[in-house]
């Protein structure tokens, strides 16, 4: 009863939240300038979702499907296992996508992510939920540093599904 109690007072306090983890895992080209040419493996391991499930289903409010997200990413001929930080927003009715942002630091260089899940339709949910086309950029120069196409890998589903935690 005392469980039970807990996440009725954490609703009421509208501090109720969840997260789940996720692996995204590809490969990356670095533009000319910035690296070794040719395909390179890429990887990220997040943590994602909203503070508030309150804030997370008003759609009225700043925070309709946003996501807070943390976690690592592997960028072959840049960096392993860097801390990331940033956003998974679920822009399924105003866009028809899902993006991934999250920004690291390599050297005293931030670095800026922008992965997006495209086209989403009820049809094609198998690739459009499971492929992320993203960009890498200098996060102040605003530089393209490489191009990315990162994916779900659907071995991974039963480790996603397992990860759902109230927080």
């Amino acid at each position: 009863m005392g469980r039970i109690n807990d996440i009725k007072n954490m609703v009421d306090e509208r501090r109720l939240g969840f997260t789940m983890d996720e692996v995204m895992t590809g490969t990356h080209e670095f533009e000319p300038g910035f690296g070794e040419p040719g395909e390179k493996f890429m990887e990220f391991r997040v943590t994602w979702g909203p503070k508030h499930v309150s804030e997370f289903i008003n759609p009225i409010g700043g925070k309709f499907m946003y996501n807070d997200l943390r976690g690592t990413v592997t960028i072959e001929g840049l960096c392993e296992d860097a801390p990331c930080d940033g956003s998974l927003e679920l822009l399924y009715f105003t866009e028809g996508k899902i993006r991934y942002t999250f920004t690291f630091e390599i050297g005293g260089t931030e670095y800026l992510f922008i992965g997006e899940k495209v086209n989403l339709r009820p049809w094609n949910v198998h690739k459009t939920h499971t492929t992320c086309y993203g960009t890498l950029s200098e996060r102040d120069t605003g530089r393209l540093v490489s191009k990315s196409i990162t994916y779900f890998r659907f071995s991974t589903t039963p480790a996603f599904v397992a990860s759902f935690r109230l927080a």
